[in-house]
């Protein structure tokens, strides 16, 4: 368990200053980035929730 410890702390830093660092990349891409339409954002929504369908159907084939 101690050594788990001393896993986690460098990988939690390591995170930490990776989302630190990515912060104004991000505020930068929401204010200049390109804007979606309506039919884009739809087709979009579609797709995702035909992954999520399709992920719920594997999972209830694999349980039984």
């Amino acid at each position: 368990m101690d050594s788990n410890l001393w896993f986690q702390i460098p990988v939690a830093l390591v995170m930490g200053f990776m989302i630190w660092r990515m912060i104004p990349a991000a505020k930068h891409w929401l204010q200049n980035g390109p804007k979606g339409n309506s039919k884009e954002w739809l087709s979009v929504s579609m797709l995702m929730a035909a992954v999520v369908l399709f992920v719920t159907f594997l999972i209830v084939m694999v349980r039984g």
